[in-house]
């Protein structure tokens, strides 16, 4: 990989940050491709003019982001991008707080009432049969808890993959775990939840993309997002801690 990495001299800074920054330059601009392997630790450390132990730290910390895949006894490698580093940071950060259940639903309406527009005008033909087929799926597993949450949520993704915006589809990616949670106590509370209005929902949003109307589909799931606030102050407080 002689051409792959150019580097600069380390400004004063930390080290290892420095690394990092110059590693993601070259993984972002796609002059080091996923499956690229990197150089060893000791050519690393002699192309930027520091440690073997800062290259250590330096890989360590672009491993975390998800960016490379360190192995022993095997080069580290470049990864695609990935969701996994903020889905898990997502998961913990709702399942750890009170206000968690909220935000997530907070989160998820300021998001998906745009990709809900964007798919309107977007989304393909294949799109709308996708979204077709979970509502059915739905609609025969109303009264589950596991098959129905993955219909709601395949849906969800699939309504995120017809707004043909790359970022937000990475984005509800990486909101997948925490949604699917989410999704999953509000469907045990069976005395509290409305399978058919619910359903009715999504049958709404997926009208409004057919008739390729963004602002049918904003309010449409305007509409979806607000019904979920009831049900979750009644959950949020139980999760509460002593």
């Amino acid at each position: 990989m002689p051409d792959a990495l150019e580097v600069v001299a380390a400004p004063r800074q930390r080290l290892s940050d420095h690394v990092v920054g110059q590693l993601l330059e070259g993984i972002t601009t796609g002059r080091l491709a996923p499956g690229e392997e990197l150089p060893p630790e000791a050519t690393l450390a002699q192309r930027f003019g520091v440690s073997k132990t800062v290259v250590r730290e330096a890989l360590g910390q672009l491993a975390a982001m998800g960016a490379v895949l360190i192995q022993q006894g095997r080069p580290t490698t470049v990864l695609p991008p990935s969701a996994a580093p903020l889905a898990t940071f997502f998961d913990r950060a709702i399942r750890s707080r009170p206000e968690g259940l909220r935000e997530a639903i907070e989160l998820r309406r300021a998001i998906e009432t745009e990709i809900g527009a964007l798919a309107a005008v977007r989304a393909t033909e294949e799109d709308i049969t996708t979204l077709a087929a979970l509502v059915a799926t739905m609609q025969a597993e109303r009264d589950t808890v596991d098959p129905w949450v993955e219909a709601d949520l395949a849906f969800h993704l699939a309504l995120a993959r017809a707004a043909g915006n790359a970022l937000m589809l990475f984005l509800m990616e990486a909101l997948a775990p925490a949604a699917k949670h989410v999704m999953r106590l509000m469907q045990e509370r069976r005395e509290l939840r409305d399978a058919r209005r619910t359903l009715a929902r999504h049958e709404r949003i997926l009208a409004a993309i057919r008739k390729r109307d963004p602002d049918a589909a904003r309010l449409a799931l305007h509409a979806h997002f607000d019904a979920s606030r009831d049900l979750v102050a009644a959950i949020a407080p139980m999760r509460q801690p002593s």
